[in-house]
């Protein structure tokens, strides 16, 4: 269904052919009853008063016609088209007041629609994607609201009640703030979640756009820290880490000749630093016991202050990669001798696309891979792609098919990869730990990539990430993210019980709303298990699961970039 924008709607390409039939019919009426006038008065008028006179006949009288006649050919034929163009104008007038007006009302009356705030690339991309998934999609361009003096329109947007209003926020199924303001996306964001869903069943989703990777994570964090959720999901996105968990997601490492990939890394950007994150992540579960890590080179002017920060910020990557960081350019690092070349994946992801792209076409030394194992970080130039395109269309040689321009946009404007963020790093830890112990996705069908998983199971990893708060506020902790050097807390064996019992009874809470009850043995078709009941019921090995479980939360937030700090004594 075609997307909805707030003020005029777009014209069609008729419409414009028949404004652009009547201007012309306009001119024409203008010149022929000046002649005409000229004709039917001898010469006899001032120039001015023919023109007068010739204005006239757009208002349906003109006092040299009042006493009728016989008109000349030019002027007969004035009288009739001239006031056709004003009865043309005034019809174009009001439909365009009423159709504005139909249209706001039909927003207003719009139910389980998608609304998107913005008019930049990100936000015109993910609206078309919607609209091609079929939704109903309501757009507020960043100039929708007017702005007063010192005041800038998009901040202003995020806080006129009055616009989320219009664009019918309250029955609007989710809200994405994509504009070019991280800060703005926030404030549009929290207005929203304070909308709510007005008398619908499941909560408006809210999606806010955060350009800085380390402000998304804190923003993550505390709403994360929230001991309960407002009448809102709210969750924060970063379009590098979409796009590297969507690139990885289709193109996992896998081995080469029986050993792990050989990676190199250039350009510690956001993007840079996702991917190097997003491939570790894939190779873990692909290696779950950590016996062969992945080499990977880092290659930036500031690699070894990128390599600290992200180790420390992500735990895990000491132990699934090998990262060797080079302080310099793509010369440096071929000089330096150090990385076994040729590498089998490289990623090219500086922000400047023009040395991005000129580097893939000049940097034979990578070329060696298989196909698509060059991939080039580009946002405004992806289009070039369609120069490598396929036979028959391509105009420039993609080396055997092994350069892949890659639009960062493009691939991360996709709503399935938007949200859960916390929800799938549970998941994929929870892949993982099984690996270690031996299970096989026959024997545990939830042992499957997040992008398989039944949403039953997604929605119980949800709940899941959204109770992390509420349990932290019970020991007095809270979550923070990993940008830099902090006191990670370490949970002690009294508060691992208390948290247990509190997991213990946010399951059974889960379950027996899904309809689930007691029941022995186990029987998920019916809805019956034997864990369904007090903690005091439980036996040591349904009793020891919880405890494991939250055994496994700070790694599971350490994996995700948080730690624990202690806040309070409880």
């Amino acid at each position: 269904m075609p997307g909805r924008n707030l003020g005029e709607p777009p014209r069609a390409p008729t419409m414009d052919v028949l404004r652009l039939i009547f201007a012309l019919i306009g001119v024409a009426s203008l010149v022929l009853g000046y002649l005409g006038l000229d004709d039917f008065l001898k010469g006899n008028a001032h120039p001015l008063d023919l023109l007068y006179y010739d204005l006239q006949l757009f208002v349906l009288g003109s006092p040299p016609l009042d006493d009728g006649g016989t008109f000349p050919v030019p002027l007969e034929i004035a009288r009739f088209t001239a006031p056709a163009v004003t009865l043309y104008a005034f019809i174009e007038a009001g439909r365009l007041v009423f159709a504005t007006e139909l249209r706001r009302l039909r927003v207003r009356q719009a139910r389980n629609h998608v609304i998107v705030c913005g008019d930049g690339m990100i936000a015109n991309t993910l609206a078309r994607r919607l609209r091609s998934d079929g939704e109903r999609v309501v757009t507020v361009p960043s100039g929708a609201v007017p702005t007063t003096p010192g005041a800038r329109r998009v901040a202003r947007a995020a806080r006129d009640p009055d616009l989320l209003g219009a664009a019918g926020v309250g029955r609007a199924r989710a809200l994405y703030a994509c504009t070019d303001d991280s800060a703005a996306n926030t404030a549009i964001a929290l207005a929203a979640a304070r909308h709510g869903r007005h008398g619908q069943r499941s909560p408006l989703s809210v999606y806010a756009e955060v350009a800085d990777p380390e402000l998304c994570l804190a923003l993550q964090a505390r709403h994360l820290g929230l001991t309960g959720q407002p009448g809102a999901r709210v969750d924060f996105f970063h379009i590098d880490d979409l796009a590297a968990r969507k690139l990885l997601t289709q193109e996992p490492p896998v081995p080469v000749h029986d050993r792990p990939p050989r990676v190199v890394v250039l350009g510690a950007t956001a993007f840079g630093r996702s991917v190097l994150v997003e491939l570790a992540r894939r190779w873990r579960v692909r290696d779950p016991q950590d016996e062969r890590p992945i080499p990977l080179a880092l290659v930036d002017g500031d690699a070894n202050q990128a390599r600290e920060q992200l180790t420390q910020r992500f735990p895990f990557l000491d132990r699934v990669c090998r990262i060797t960081a080079y302080d310099g350019d793509l010369a440096t690092f071929l000089s330096a001798g150090g990385f076994p070349l040729p590498p089998d994946r490289v990623f090219i992801c500086y922000d400047d696309e023009q040395r991005a792209l000129k580097t893939a076409l000049t940097a034979e030394q990578l070329w060696h891979g298989e196909p698509g194992s060059v991939v080039v970080r580009l946002d405004r130039l992806a289009n070039l792609r369609d120069a490598f395109g396929g036979p028959g269309e391509r105009l420039l040689d993609d080396l055997s098919g092994t350069l892949r321009l890659y639009g960062v946009v493009r691939a991360a404007c996709d709503p399935e990869l938007i949200g859960d963020d916390l929800a799938r790093v549970i998941h994929e830890s929870y892949v993982a730990a099984r690996h270690r112990r031996g299970e096989r996705p026959e024997e545990t069908p939830a042992l499957v990539p997040w992008e398989r998983l039944p949403e039953t199971l997604r929605v119980a990893n949800r709940a899941q990430a959204e109770d992390f708060g509420s349990k932290l506020r019970e020991l007095g902790c809270a979550l923070s993210p990993r940008v830099g050097p902090g006191e990670e807390y370490t949970l002690a064996e009294p508060e691992i019980e208390r948290l247990a019992v509190l997991e213990h009874e946010r399951w059974v809470r889960e379950r027996t709303a899904n309809g689930w009850r007691y029941g022995e043995p186990r029987d998920d078709a019916r809805r019956l298990h034997p864990a369904i009941g007090p903690w005091e019921s439980l036996g040591a090995e349904m009793r020891a699961r919880n405890h494991d479980a939250i055994r496994e939360m700070p790694v599971i937030l350490a994996d995700a970039g948080f730690r624990i700090v202690r806040v309070r004594h409880a």
